[in-house]
């Protein structure tokens, strides 16, 4: 009795398989649903497919509050509330810099924060009406997670 791959579904000929999930499969089937990366050690399986690590935790894993992106497990956070956030995405509004741990900011709204610096700036030019950023909020010191 020939054996089918899984992947192809085609009967499997190579002197070599690869079991996966208790499936055989032809070892340049066994391949990544998104990016098509060969997968020689490890994989993720949902919904019937197959994913490597990065992609897998892009789709399923959590989301990034700033860039709706999935985050890794090895990628770095920042966690503000109840919302996480890659590094890169956790910055402030008006001049792009990153915020730090302990650095103090305000919230101008959901997932949106300025740094004191151009929160005082801004609100000594007038930039930032009280409805903008309420005065009865207070700063936010983010922890890193």
């Amino acid at each position: 009795m020939m054996v089918q791959c899984a992947g192809c579904e085609r009967p499997i000929l190579d002197r070599f398989l690869l079991n996966v999930l208790d499936r055989a499969w032809h070892t340049s089937c066994v391949q990544c649903s998104d990016c098509a990366c060969h997968l020689t050690e490890k994989c993720f399986f949902r919904d019937g497919k197959l994913y490597c690590r990065a992609d897998f935790f892009r789709r399923y894993g959590t989301k990034c509050a700033g860039c709706a992106q999935g985050i890794s497990p090895s990628d770095l956070v920042r966690r503000a509330r109840d919302k996480v956030f890659h590094l890169k995405c956790f910055t402030c509004v008006v001049c792009r810099k990153q915020l730090s741990t302990g650095e103090e900011l305000y919230v101008l709204e959901e997932n949106k924060f300025i740094c004191k610096e151009d929160y005082i700036n801004s609100k000594y030019a007038g930039a930032l009406s009280g409805t903008d950023i309420g005065d009865h909020v207070p700063p936010l010191k983010p922890i890193l997670s």
